[in-house]
């Protein structure tokens, strides 16, 4: 925890990647309102760079060069939204009244997802060629493709499919998260519809990449694991602890962990992959090697991790905040996660600058924020509460120092009040964006966060030595799936307690993109003038 005790005050050194990312994500935002030609704003980035260069002033050069990040943003945002003419965003509505035929590759891992009785089949097809009534046409892009049907089908597979094209649809009424937006944002604009009687035929096998098809093929090896070891519920929800698959929990289980504030740990983020680099730095510390090399060594198995659950967009996020912090923690620049977590950040903007409007990236930059910047004003406000604490809790450190008893008792004090710090903040931080995109406020995440984040380390703790024994030493992977199974009923009975809790969660409509702006607004003056005043929290 303390390394975050100088993050708290202004005075601290300048992060200028912090403002960099700020202008650069804020040029993403006014591409979205700004509809002005591609060479206007090209000409404004490289006229700010020129008066960055040639002004003397310094505070007015660094104005001018902030000034061409905002538009350097906004060009690298529009010229990732300009699609070729024959891209498949470009199909004429003709195309998309009869079903037609469709070639491609699968490019994407294959999902078996229950519908209804059955099963159906999902996939990302990068389209080759379409045939229409107007005959076959060379086609480029992505598409989602759901085959209402159980098939034998494989990442690399090059396909013909017979099916109707449409545009996604937005399910839910009560959310401002869009489902067609979401798509969008990894390349999709259209679905095909493959009715259960609709051809599929495979033309030829092995067409995609060989490390990527090795990838998903150690996926599933890890998820037969699962599937073999645990019952089917406690399975998907160990899938989405350990793999990021979250289609296979139980619905009323996973609408309890929504309810309680607390799905976060069941989708792979910052904290799952927080976690498995700290298992992996604990059994590092084991061996006799130097602090760098064991921070090298847990970023080389934290990136094999990522390949291993198949690289997804959320997994690749998560670990590449988690890289950056450790790579800064080897050249010796802990005390300013600001400008490491908006390396990180600018990292995924220039790989995908509409992940800057994904719901999961705005969620996990905001909470690692928030816990940056006021985790050491909580600790500061609970350290004037309690006189005297502070001070005893450095007394104990000191060898003379013997009563086990005492130590015990205030480690567990420094350990609660440190997370509901932690927890106090990263609500602070998210609460405004869930509401908004949610229509969902939690106060009782506070409090659940308290029992459920150590419940759902140790149980991440537990699902790698399950992985690890299925496929090392399968006989005693039961040893693990015992413990695994009693600790997931025992959370999943905790956040159903949780939620029944009066108050623990309210439904709210009408919040607008304008409150949001009001609340963050309000929160930098509570931070400036409030936890500015208390920045010694630092154990």
């Amino acid at each position: 925890m303390n390394r975050f005790k100088t993050t708290t005050g202004w005075g601290c050194a300048p992060r200028p990647l912090g403002w960099v990312c700020v202008c650069f994500s804020l040029g993403i935002v006014v591409n979205e309102y700004l509809k002005i030609s591609f060479a206007i704003f090209s000409f404004l980035t490289a006229l700010g760079m020129l008066l960055s260069l040639l002004t003397q002033r310094r505070r007015i050069s660094t104005l001018f060069l902030l000034l061409a990040f905002v538009f350097l943003g906004l060009v690298y945002a529009k010229n990732y939204q300009i699609f070729s003419s024959d891209h498949v965003c470009h199909i004429s509505y003709g195309y998309r009244q009869e079903p037609l035929l469709v070639e491609g590759v699968v490019v994407s891992d294959v999902e078996k997802r229950a519908f209804f009785k059955g099963k159906k089949t999902v996939f990302t097809l990068e389209v080759r060629r379409i045939r229409s009534p107007w005959g076959w046409k060379e086609k480029k892009g992505a598409i989602l493709v759901n085959l209402f049907r159980e098939e034998d089908v494989r990442y690399g597979d090059y396909l013909i499919l017979e099916g109707k094209l449409h545009r996604p649809f937005n399910f839910s009424q009560d959310s401002s998260v869009s489902y067609r937006d979401y798509l969008y944002r990894k390349g999709i604009t259209f679905i095909l519809s493959v009715k259960k009687t609709g051809r599929l035929e495979v033309l030829k096998r092995e067409q995609g990449y060989f490390i990527k098809d090795l990838s998903f093929r150690l996926k599933h090896k890890l998820r037969d694991v699962l599937k073999r070891s645990l019952p089917r519920a406690e399975a998907g929800l160990m899938q989405a602890f350990l793999l990021g698959d979250r289609y296979d929990i139980p619905p009323h289980v996973y609408e309890l962990f929504k309810i309680s504030g607390v799905a976060h740990i069941i989708a792979i983020s910052g904290f799952n992959i927080g976690i498995v680099a700290y298992v992996i730095f604990i059994i590092l510390k084991m061996f006799p090697l130097p602090r760098t090399a064991q921070y090298i060594l847990t970023i080389v198995l934290l990136v094999l991790y990522a390949f291993l659950t198949g690289g997804q967009p959320p997994v690749v996020r998560a670990t590449i905040m988690t890289v950056v912090f450790l790579a800064s923690f080897i050249l010796e620049r802990e005390s300013e996660p600001i400008n490491t977590l908006s390396a990180a950040a600018l990292i995924l903007l220039i790989m995908n600058p509409l992940n800057l409007f994904d719901v999961g990236f705005q969620l996990s930059f905001i909470s690692v924020l928030s816990i940056i910047l006021f985790y050491a004003g909580f600790m500061g406000l609970f350290y004037k509460w309690l006189p005297g604490f502070k001070e005893e809790l450095e007394e104990e450190h000191k060898p003379q120092r013997k009563d086990s008893l005492s130590r015990i008792k205030l480690n567990v004090i420094k350990f609660f009040l440190q997370s509901t710090a932690v927890s106090l903040a990263a609500y602070l931080g998210v609460v405004a964006l869930v509401a908004y995109y949610f229509r969902l406020i939690t106060p009782v995440v506070i409090v659940a966060n308290l029992a459920v984040v150590p419940l759902a380390s140790l149980i991440i703790f537990l699902g790698m030595g399950l992985l690890a024994a299925g496929l090392l030493f399968p006989s005693a992977a039961f040893a693990f799936a015992n413990c695994i199974v009693a600790l997931l009923n025992l959370m999943v009975a905790g956040v159903f307690f949780f939620a029944q809790i009066p108050c623990a969660y309210f439904y709210m409509q009408g919040i607008t993109l304008w409150h949001i702006i009001g609340y963050y607004a309000v929160l930098s003056i509570f931070f400036l003038g409030i936890f500015h005043k208390h920045p010694q929290g630092n154990n």
